[in-house]
């Protein structure tokens, strides 16, 4: 037979990991959330991507010289938000010149 402590051990071992599963699955959510947040989809990620490349762009749409304070157009060193970059592509081109 398990003691008592063992007993109560146990429990507190099972419980901590189910916390940590919990812990485990709504980050995965979230981040899973993040990515689909944009209303971009993965087709169209991609036809962005091969615009980006015919047109000789930088990675976020721009000329290709273009240099950004902080070294990112996608940090606002004011608020300390990041912006997906993804958004801010079609932000900056709301005709969505890819799908032309």
């Amino acid at each position: 037979m398990y003691s008592m402590e063992f007993m109560i051990e146990r429990k507190i071992v099972i419980i901590l990991g189910l916390i940590i599963l919990i812990l485990i699955i709504g980050f995965v959510v979230l981040e899973q959330e993040k990515e689909e947040g944009s209303g971009i989809s993965l087709e169209e990620k991609q036809l962005i991507e091969a615009w980006i490349t015919e047109n000789d762009l930088n990675r976020y749409g721009d000329i290709k010289d273009t240099v950004y304070s902080g070294g990112t157009p996608l940090f606002d060193g004011r608020t300390g938000q990041s912006t997906d970059r993804y958004e801010y592509i079609l932000r900056r081109y709301s005709d969505r010149p890819w799908n032309k």
